[in-house]
Parts: structure tokens; sequence; C-alpha cells
């Protein structure tokens, strides 16, 4: 009746083989760049910084981070994307709960949570998603990069610059 190990096994598509995520993550690194000027803005891909941010021994690597050079302050991004199924949104949560908001900020010592996942595809504008961001995520710490509109994120990040960036 359910999926046991032996059907899971048998299917011609396992969890993992879509890796259509990356064109949406390297999207993310390549509009940054375009849109962030290097004497302003530091720019790095798959951070390694918080590598060990648990223990010493255990962290994350998000897709890209952002340095505003004028405050040496940070924001660092997981991209997400899916189609109309899945639970890449589920996933994200891990990264915006109470706990993770105390680590992250006797790590960095900032005032804002610095972590903040961008939504692409049917994350960004299907309504089975969207309506269920603002209960899962606070205010700023997701984006709806909706057709991956330039205008938009750059609003979006400019806004952040405002908001966490340019404060020391």
């Amino acid at each position: 009746m359910g999926m046991d190990s032996k059907k899971l096994s048998a299917r011609l598509k396992q969890p993992g083989h879509d890796r259509t995520f990356r064109a949406s993550e390297t999207n993310f690194v390549k509009a940054l760049g375009m849109l962030l000027p290097k004497d302003e803005w530091i720019i790095r891909d798959h951070p390694g910084d918080l590598r060990q941010l648990i223990s010493g021994r255990y962290g994350v690597v998000p897709e890209a981070s952002i340095e505003y050079r004028p405050t040496g302050r940070k924001v660092y991004f997981e991209v997400k994307k899916q189609g109309p199924a899945g639970n890449a949104d589920e996933r994200a949560c891990k990264h915006h709960t109470v706990q993770f908001y105390a680590v992250m900020r006797a790590h960095t010592g900032y005032s804002y949570h610095p972590f903040v996942t961008i939504m692409c595809d049917s994350l960004a504008t299907d309504e089975r998603y969207t309506t269920k961001h603002p209960a899962y995520f606070e205010p700023d710490q997701y984006f709806c990069w909706v057709d991956y509109d330039l205008d938009a994120l750059s609003a979006f990040i400019e806004k952040l610059r405002q908001q966490w960036l340019a404060k020391k």
C-alpha cells in the first residue's frame, strides 16, 4: 500500500536526482555581482565562515553572502527553488528558528538575524507556499524572487542595506 524501501528503491527518479536548483543558486550569485558595486560590497559564493558554527564542528554553507564594506556587516542567503510539489520551504525553516537566531547572534554579535531565504519558482508564486511564508518567516527574512526580476531583488537588497547593513 505505502512506499516501503523496496518500492522507493525501484523509483526511476530518486530524491536528489533533480539538480535544477543549481540554476537558481547560480542566477542569484550572478545577480548580486551585477547589482552590487565591488567598491562597496564583497560577494562570496558558498562562503565557509559558518561551516563550524555549531560546537566548532558543524554548521551551514549558504549559497552566498554579501558584506557591506563601509560597516563590515554581512547577510547570508539560502536559495530555495521547487516546482508545484515539495518541501523546500519547510527545509528552509531550520535557519529561522528561535534557537538558530540565538546561535547566529552569539556568533556575529549583530542585532539582526543575518540569514535570508530567497524563494524561487513555485516557492515565490504558488499560493500554496506564499500563504505560509509569513507564518514560517519573519518579515524581511525571506524574499520571493518572482521571475528572477533584478529590479525587485535590487530593491530588496537596498532595504536590507538600509535596515541592517548601513548601521554601525
